[in-house]
């Protein structure tokens, strides 16, 4: 018995505090500016302290996740930049877009069946590259 270790007692957790998520924001690619990133560069510019990570996205939009609530506000206040007006458009944090390709999908069935379903938001067959004629493929976004 004298070898035997000593009882184990669980340690309390410390208790996690919840931060808010702080939403995203969307820099269209179609800008006064010359390139989406060129806003990006005027906001660093503008605002010293703001602190915020880029991500492209498929179709060339920027993705800005604000690092601190500061850097929320004013990402979702401003509007002009070096006298160009700015589009910068918070996301909805519960829409999330998922694209995938519909495999055997049957040529004579149209897409439009597939967009009548309620999470599907496009729809559209898949081609060849060489003669562009349709295939049994479907690209959908959910």
């Amino acid at each position: 018995m004298a070898n035997m270790s000593p009882a184990i007692h669980p340690v309390a957790e410390p208790p996690t505090v919840a931060i808010p998520t702080v939403i995203k924001y969307k820099i269209p690619k179609e800008t006064e500016f010359d390139h989406a990133y060129e806003v990006v560069v005027a906001l660093e510019l503008e605002y010293k302290n703001i602190k915020f990570s880029v991500k492209p996205n498929l179709v060339g939009d920027l993705i800005l996740s604000p690092q601190d609530h500061n850097t929320a506000k004013i990402l979702s206040e401003v509007s002009n930049l070096n006298g160009k007006a700015i589009k910068i458009i918070p996301l909805d944090p519960e829409e999330k877009t998922t694209r995938m390709v519909l495999l055997r999908y049957p040529q004579e069935q149209p897409v439009e069946v597939i967009t009548k379903h309620s999470k599907v938001t496009k729809a559209e067959r898949c081609v060849t590259s060489r003669d562009k004629a349709q295939t049994r493929q479907v690209l959908v976004d959910i």
